[in-house]
């Protein structure tokens, strides 16, 4: 019989041992149909909401000017809109890139009101906090788009490096103030530097561009003890031989085109994958049954959670924002996360 929390299970994954179940990192979070509270919930930066907020879903302008379209092809989730880039030429970035002024904020006050917002109870619930917004290569790519972003990167080194520490030294500022008065049980980074197929950019440009900003952030939660979880889509498994190294200590989502195998093997414990799991194939077919949803759950959890290191991450993605066959799926696949997981290490 499970005695740990939801929260100390997770954070016993975390820490290098072996949970009592598989936790699921839940990106949906609470479900129809599943009796437990998912393992992490994020704080919002209530500072820096509203007009400028980054939130998701909705039509939005984020805290730098980008504006952002709800996609009703992926549940409403929101994209930067296209042909909408504020940032034509990276040698111009100055005059158009400007931070928030949060000098006057009461950073106790801001805080306070966030944490009585949060669905759930800290004391059952891990509580990850990352900085509003994206990360340093995703954002460069909302300002200018892939084709100007990437080429900005090659040939004009220095002034994206003077735009990332810009953007750095705001997202700094605030986590600093904000960390104090919040206590998180996870910090979370989040940077997508891969496409399903290959990395963006090669390890090379990562540890010259990012890994240095990544390093410092971590900074704050190696200071204090606290395990770092680290978000990035897509085939990025070769970044992360460096990510451990500045302490990153989880990885999700990790998809189906890494090898996770080999990442397990050369990580072990150390570096707790969360994912695994796909909807692709015959689980997107309108016929799909419950069993094959269900044993597509197995079938992960018996790959990769032998051993202890791995956590569910997974979902089906609404086709719109009133899609109930992705929600009927969704409860089918989280509950055997639940109850399967829940027996996996007895």
């Amino acid at each position: 019989m499970a005695h740990l929390t939801p929260k100390e299970n997770l954070l016993r994954l975390l820490s290098g041992e072996i949970p009592e179940w598989v936790p699921s990192y839940s990106y949906y979070g609470p479900l129809p149909g599943v009796d437990a509270d998912p393992p992490n919930m994020g704080v919002m930066n209530s500072v820096l909401m509203g007009e400028r907020g980054a939130r998701m879903g909705g039509d939005f302008t984020d805290i730098w000017g980008v504006p952002f379209k709800s996609v009703e092809a992926v549940g409403g989730f929101a994209l930067p809109e296209p042909g909408r880039f504020i940032l034509d030429d990276i040698m111009k970035w100055r005059d158009v890139i400007k931070a928030p002024d949060v000098s006057a904020v009461d950073w106790e006050k801001a805080a306070k009101a966030d944490l009585e917002k949060l669905p759930f109870s800290r004391d059952n619930v891990a509580l990850f906090y990352g900085p509003s917004g994206l990360g340093y290569f995703q954002t460069l790519m909302s300002f200018m788009g892939f084709n100007e972003g990437l080429c900005a990167m090659y040939e004009e080194p220095d002034e994206v490096k003077a735009l990332f520490a810009y953007l750095h030294e705001f997202y700094m500022g605030v986590a600093v103030k904000y960390i104090e008065h919040v206590n998180p049980d996870v910090m979370q980074l989040t940077d997508d530097t891969a496409s399903e197929r290959a990395p963006f950019i090669s390890p090379e440009m990562f540890r010259e561009f990012l890994l240095p900003l990544y390093d410092d952030f971590a900074r704050l939660a190696r200071n204090r003890g606290i395990p770092i979880n680290f978000h990035n889509c897509g085939k990025s498994a070769v970044f992360f031989n460096d990510l451990t190294r500045i302490g990153i200590s989880s990885w999700e989502p990790v998809q189906l085109s890494n090898d996770i195998h080999e990442v397990q093997k050369k990580f072990g414990r150390s570096l707790v994958i969360g994912g695994g799991w796909e909807g692709r194939g015959r689980l997107l077919d309108p016929d799909v049954t419950d069993d094959e949803i269900r044993e597509s759950v197995r079938a992960a959890i018996d790959a990769y959670a032998p051993g202890g290191g791995f956590m569910f991450a997974g979902a089906f993605t609404p086709g719109s924002t009133n899609d109930e066959s992705a929600k009927r799926k969704n409860e089918v696949l989280q509950k055997e996360v639940y109850d399967y997981g829940h027996k996996f290490y007895k």
